[in-house]
């Protein structure tokens, strides 16, 4: 359980704060570079989990600087990012078309500096939008199977794990527990990551 909430929430974390930039340069900025980058991060989502997991297994067993991260967090939460990314990019992309840009022309002139504007005026009213965002990532890698077999260190494993094992083995309570925290668990972190914190910023 405390594995599969904990590399959840970071999955969750780093697939926002890779999806951000890319909101900002197609909502805020309208850059091109933007259009096919996004492109690129909602296809990972089209690919099948077990794509995505074989071909980072190809890509790690045969380059040489990368063989090291074989069955390490980094590959797995990169896996995830891939395959999941997507679903927070419309979060973020409306979370930051939210910003009224006179704020942040106001604080421009008042003399604060880009990243102060940023952690002051546009973190604090982005932040349910990207926890809505996150939240859909933190629920997909949740009950994620084939990425997690294929590329969680050794020994290393979730609840979506240990109803598939005990599934194999006929261990069909087991399996049922196991599926009963499984949402418990989901419906939980939803609730204090996604709802809770919505309510408190409104």
């Amino acid at each position: 359980m405390l594995n599969t909430a904990g590399i959840s929430m970071v999955t969750a974390l780093v697939a926002v704060v890779v999806v951000l930039p890319l909101a900002f340069l197609a909502t805020r900025y309208r850059s091109r570079v933007a259009g096919p980058a996004l492109t690129m991060v909602v296809a990972g989502f089209a690919l099948p989990g077990i794509v995505i997991a074989l071909s980072m297994v190809f890509l790690s067993l045969n380059t040489p600087v990368l063989d090291a991260f074989y069955q390490t967090f980094p590959l797995l939460v990169l896996a995830y990012v891939v395959h999941f990314g997507a679903q927070s990019v419309r979060a973020a992309s409306v979370a930051v078309g939210s910003v009224p840009g006179r704020l942040d022309d106001a604080a421009r002139m008042l003399g604060a500096q880009r990243w102060r504007r940023l952690l002051r005026i546009d973190a604090p009213l982005m932040a349910p939008g990207l926890a809505a965002g996150g939240g859909l990532v933190l629920l997909s890698t949740m009950k994620e199977l084939p990425a997690t077999l294929l590329l969680a260190p050794t020994g290393f494993e979730t609840l979506a794990t240990r109803i598939w094992s005990a599934t194999e083995e006929n261990a069909l309570a087991e399996a049922g527990l196991a599926a009963l925290v499984l949402l418990v668990v989901s419906g939980l972190l939803t609730w204090v990551l996604v709802v809770r914190r919505a309510e408190l910023l409104d």
